[in-house]
């Protein structure tokens, strides 16, 4: 009997719920939990925790996860593999040791990867010669416009394969690439040559692999959440079971989820995952493989069982590509509600007063967007207006007011401005408390490529 190996997908974005892994873990319903945290702002984010407390910069729910989840995973011989480092793995590698020997737990090793993290690089790369062009526009990066927040590049699946290699039972990695996490289990479980890849059949597994972890990164988007290709969607969303891939050594496999948990894995919800960011289904390209997916086959072979094949691959791309975060400014916001009747044209005056009282005050407003909730607060200038007599007779309708600028006091000197309109302005408006403390930092991405000669991962261990 051949051998098959269940990789869980136990987290899409940092701060999921953990239910779901703990449900697979209480059931062995997984040989590892693939957890992703890192979306391409988080760490922008996770970068503000450390300026605050050096000791942060990782995806902090591995704290809630070291108390519960991977004690009854190692348990059960699970193991898990995360990019929860984020831009710290040796401190959340040092967090989650502690924590586990709290709670008693010995025998167990701790990996991290990094390698990922060129915040304070720009020199070395700039002295190279490289542009670092804006991928969207073809912009040069130098000079730099607005200050870095981070600076991080995406690294392939060879890291991980080495750390399992070591004996790794929890991976804590930076920014690996989120499908890479399953083709590093992958190739040490069927001891597949990442770097050494040249054979069109090595191409195919790796590729089969990356897509297996594109169908799992996102939790519970692959077994029946935020779908909408299985609308109505009845069936259980509060306990939902986050998909579970049974691979084989030539990478095809089946995704499942556990019996017991609500949700529902089906070639609908497969394939809406599949397509999810990937840009040309003949070319998405990841740091250690390029897939083809224009000949891939899905089946229902039964209930909650999908079966994924027939995936090709390519030689891996030169260039791996580095995201960097930028800080553009401040944007603050306020939300207001209007009331029957005239809701429309109150809405209008308001703004228009709100301009006015902005033009006597000494504030720089670099952009302003005033939002219609329920009409224009999620498309914008996509979408046909109704006319201004249908929304007057709107029961009620909001007004998001968006406010841009640089410094951090000119938002909310700007909101305290027009608090007069609450009595002074249109009738039937309230608005939601804070006044202007809703101030936060406008970060912003460039995208570019970076020669891969210039990455070296680096795996350490810790034993407990």
């Amino acid at each position: 009997m051949s051998k098959v190996i269940r990789i869980a997908g136990a987290q899409g974005f940092y701060g999921d719920s953990p239910l779901a892994a703990m449900a697979i873990a209480m059931e062995h319903g997984a040989d590892y939990l693939m957890h992703d945290a890192l979306a391409e702002l988080t760490l922008s984010i996770l970068q503000k925790d450390k300026l605050k407390d050096p000791t942060l910069g990782y995806a902090r729910d591995i704290e809630v996860h070291a108390r519960t989840l991977y004690p009854m995973a190692f348990a059960k011989g699970i193991k898990i593999v995360t990019n929860s480092g984020g831009l710290n793995p040796a401190s959340a590698a040092e967090k989650v040791k502690a924590i586990l020997e709290k709670s008693g737990i010995k025998g167990i090793k701790i990996a991290t990867i990094t390698g990922d993290d060129f915040l304070e690089r720009f020199s070395e790369l700039e002295q190279a010669g490289l542009k670092l062009e804006n991928l969207d526009n073809n912009e040069p990066y130098f000079p730099a416009k607005y200050p870095v927040t981070n600076a991080n590049v995406y690294i392939g699946a060879q890291a991980v394969k080495d750390a399992l290699d070591q004996g790794a039972n929890l991976i804590l990695a930076g920014r690996v690439a989120d499908p890479c996490l399953a083709l590093g289990i992958l190739a040490h479980e069927f001891n597949w040559k990442i770097d050494e890849a040249s054979t069109q059949e090595d191409f195919d597994r790796m590729a089969a692999a990356i897509t297996v972890g594109h169908i799992l990164e996102c939790g519970g988007q692959a077994s029946g959440g935020n779908t909408y290709s299985e609308w109505p969607m009845n069936y259980k969303l509060s306990n939902l079971g986050y998909p579970i891939a049974h691979v084989k050594e030539d990478g095809s496999a089946v995704i499942t989820k556990l019996k017991s948990q609500g949700g529902k894995v089906s070639r609908n919800t497969v394939r809406e995952q599949l397509v999810y960011e990937i840009h040309d289904p003949s070319n998405y390209i990841t740091p250690d493989v390029v897939v083809d997916l224009t000949n891939i086959k899905l089946e229902n072979i039964a209930e909650d069982q999908v079966s994924v094949s027939g995936i090709k691959g390519k030689a891996k791309p030169e260039k791996l590509k580095l995201n960097i975060g930028q800080m553009e400014g401040y944007v603050t916001e306020q939300f207001f509600f209007f009331s029957y009747p005239f809701a429309y044209d109150k809405i209008q005056m308001f703004i228009k007063a709100a301009k006015e009282i902005w033009a006597m005050l000494p504030v720089k407003i670099d952009e302003m967007r005033f939002n219609i909730i329920g009409v224009n607060g999620l498309h914008e200038d996509a979408v046909d207006m109704p006319t201004a007599d249908e929304l007057n007779q709107r029961s009620e309708l909001g007004l998001r007011i968006a406010l841009k600028h640089k410094d951090d006091r000119s938002g909310k000197m700007a909101i305290q401005g027009i608090v007069c309109l609450g009595l002074n302005g249109p009738p039937g408006v309230i608005s939601v408390p804070g006044w202007g403390n809703t101030n936060r930092a406008m970060l912003s991405l460039w995208p570019t490529l970076i020669p891969r000669e210039f990455v070296k991962p680096v795996v350490q261990i810790i034993s407990l």
